[in-house]
């Protein structure tokens, strides 16, 4: 009928969501379980961006919901 069924968007959004976590893991160098500039810095430069120092910061400082200096999991979801 094309109609997304309940299970359905179930299992897309586990899919989502574990994608989402094993590209936070595979950038979260130290394993701390956070994210910080430098880890960001150098996702980026293995990706093949080229991202300035004045763009990542407004990335990060978006991202960073608490301001804290590191982005989460929960932040980066």
């Amino acid at each position: 009928d094309g109609k997304i069924q309940y299970e359905e968007f179930r299992v897309f959004v586990e899919a989502a969501e574990r994608q989402l976590w094993m590209l936070f893991r595979s950038i979260d160098r130290d394993k701390d379980g956070r994210l910080d500039k430098n880890e960001l810095r150098s996702a980026f430069k293995k990706a093949g961006l080229t991202v300035s120092n004045q763009r990542l910061s407004g990335f990060f400082n978006e991202v960073d919901m608490d301001h804290d200096g590191y982005i989460t999991f929960d932040e980066w979801r």
